[in-house]
This record gives C-alpha cells, structure tokens and sequence, in this order.
C-alpha cells in the first residue's frame, strides 16, 4: 500500500469512527441492549483507531519517501 492510499483510507476511517462516537448516543446506540450497545461501540472504536494508525503511517511513509 502506497502513502497515498494508507492516509487516505485511514482518514476515512478515523472521520467513521469520530462520527459515530459522536452521533451514536444521539442517535440511541445506547439503547440498543445489552450485546449490541457494546458491539457497535466497540466497532466503531476499532474503525476509529485503525484509521487513526494507518493515517499516521502513511504521513510517516511520506515523510520517510518509501
């Protein structure tokens, strides 16, 4: 995967995962019950993390000219 693609692929992702941090109690992923309410916070922490290390690496593989 070139530089291009990880950082934008990762900010695409990290934008998901903030969104749905910050809309999923609005939006009622709260209320979902007991399984779900865990399963989709903790997808969304999982697209919000991998997209924000992938967004790194490709800014370090810029810099670094791989």
């Amino acid at each position: 995967m070139d530089w291009q693609t990880k950082t934008g692929t990762g900010a695409l992702l990290a934008t998901i995962g903030a969104l749905g941090i910050l809309l999923g109690p609005s939006l009622g992923a709260a209320d979902l019950g007991r399984p779900w309410s865990f399963l989709v916070g903790f997808a969304v922490g999982i697209l919000a993390g991998m997209g924000v290390t992938l967004a790194i690496s490709g800014l370090l593989d810029r810099r670094r000219g791989d």
